[in-house]
């Protein structure tokens, strides 16, 4: 997100310091707030707090230029919200307040950024240029330091009134599916699983391994309910690999068949005993759907190859997991929120280099556009079905991919108040990384300029890069995180993401 652009040379000021204009026509800014609280209405209170929520981010970004500037001594000329037309505004003293229509950033434009900016005569000395190079630092990185902290606050209120993670992975049950091994068994929500097929359980991935590797067997199933240990067997139900789903035009893999023309089955062998000699017919299943709350009737679903398949199902025993939760005081929150912040930004690193590498960025234009295809000409309803899933189910997770504004707004907009202050803490976190990167216009462009204007002035004869020459590597720069945006936004938009 670009949210420090060069603006149009602010106009002619004659006020003193103190002096206050303000504009009087608030229609504008009317309209926004009106479009907001429609946005609301129509769609839903969570959309509109968190593009809200982005605004304020995004606020609180240029605030850090802005109080950074004024306190070394800078000029200040203009603070926006949004670009394009003004919707309302104010001046005081040699800064102009306001908000703009277009709400895809902010900026904040400080005088003798380069030596391409005009700057009076009377006002060299309050330009960024001929400031000191730990001002320059501070004053450019401070962007990412107001994201910085916002994300250590988010992450420390979550660990204060949510709680954290147990670190040793455990876990209790969520919720049961219908009509599976868990509901057969009577296991309810808040039960802690403790053993199956007399293995420890260590975490819920591991269970997943050992449920898999079971399917259509007799197993034992230790939990605890309450502080009573309850142990009973049952065998572990089965759901269709991509194999198996290959094997009936209209299913998917991760879907449970219950019955077939109202005979119920379990097990692989069942339905090769009510489907034998069948293969090209069109049959009538009852499904568990991947990504659906409830079962449903699938009409006139194709036989195909059932006998040649390997591997046609893994086992599926039916809870969703919620970890257990350590909770903190406020010192402890604010330690964790801090040491949380610290893993984050490795992983923020980590996952910006890898994204932009050739072979992830030519998966990323190739899948999106590949996506676009199949969104629109996809006619066969296993393919559509596939398509849906993606945008329902965490267990298909995407690394190669970045999220558009709209897309943050999305996932946001469905999540739960908790989950909403998640997802803005990783973004705090990763605008932050990325606004760093050595790249301008990014923020971090003007750290690497700064500090190689610094280096080649160790000597005493001071140094200034020529920005005409850096120009060419800005727009380029920018055009590139300009495509960047849009295929995201239109990969959002065919391929979306949920994040449970």
């Amino acid at each position: 997100m670009q949210t420090e652009t060069p603006a149009p040379p602010p106009e002619s000021v004659s006020a003193s310091a103190t002096d206050t204009e303000t504009t009087n026509d608030f229609s504008g800014l009317m309209l926004m707030i009106a479009a907001i609280l429609a946005l609301g209405f129509l769609a839903s209170w969570g959309w509109a707090f968190f593009v809200v929520a982005l605004i304020f981010m995004i606020f609180m970004h240029e605030l850090g230029h802005y109080l950074t500037a004024r306190w070394t001594g800078m000029k200040v000329t203009e603070f926006f919200i949004g670009f394009g037309p003004r919707l309302w505004s104010f001046r005081k003293g040699t800064t102009e307040y306001g908000v703009k229509g277009i709400p895809a950033g902010a900026y904040v434009r400080i005088i003798g950024m380069n030596n391409l900016d005009p700057v009076e005569p009377g006002d060299e000395q309050r330009s960024y240029r001929v400031k000191s190079w730990p001002r320059k630092m501070l004053v450019v990185s401070a962007g990412s330091a107001m994201h910085f902290i916002m994300a250590v606050v988010l992450l420390a209120v979550l660990a204060l009134f949510y709680g954290v993670q147990n670190g040793d992975g455990a876990w209790q049950v969520s919720r049961t599916s219908q009509a599976s091994a868990a509901a057969e068994l009577g296991v309810e929500s808040g039960d802690v699983i403790l053993s199956v097929g007399g293995e420890e359980v260590t975490g819920f991935p591991q269970f997943g391994d050992l449920v898999r590797a079971r399917g259509g067997e007799l197993t034992e199933f230790t939990w605890e309910r309450n502080g009573e240990v309850i142990t009973d067997s049952v065998v572990i139900g089965t759901r269709l690999t991509g194999e198996g789903a290959d094997a009936f035009q209209g299913l998917i893999e991760r879907d449970r068949i219950l019955a077939i023309e109202g005979t119920d089955v379990a097990h692989w062998d069942d339905i090769l005993t009510v489907l034998e000699g069948r293969e090209g017919e069109f049959v009538d299943f009852t499904v568990d759907p991947v990504g659906e709350k409830f079962p449903r009737v699938m009409i006139d679903v194709e036989i195909l190859d059932i006998t040649s398949v390997k591997n046609p199902t893994v086992g599926f025993f039916g809870v969703g997991d919620e970890p257990l939760l350590d909770k903190f005081g406020l010192f402890g929150s604010a330690w964790h929120g801090v040491t949380t912040f610290g893993e984050w930004i490795v992983v923020s690193g980590q996952a910006l280099v890898q994204f932009f590498t050739p072979s992830t960025l030519g998966n990323f234009f190739s899948d999106t556009l590949g996506g676009g295809t199949d969104l629109t000409t996809a006619t066969d309803v296993a393919e559509q079905r596939e398509i849906n899933s993606r945008a329902l189910d965490i267990r298909n997770p995407d690394e190669e991919r970045i999220l558009s504004i709209y897309g943050a707004a999305r996932l946001g907009a469905n999540a739960s108040f908790e989950g909403q202050l998640q997802l803005l803490a990783i973004l705090n976190v990763f605008i932050g990384v990325f606004n760093l990167l050595p790249l301008p216009p990014l923020d971090g462009g003007h750290v690497a300029i700064g500090t190689y204007e610094r280096l080649r002035s160790v000597g005493g004869r001071k140094h200034e890069v020529d920005y005409a020459r850096v120009l060419p590597l800005t727009y380029a720069v920018f055009a590139f995180l300009v495509v960047i945006g849009v295929f995201a936004l239109a990969r959002d938009i065919i391929d979306p993401i949920n994040i449970g």
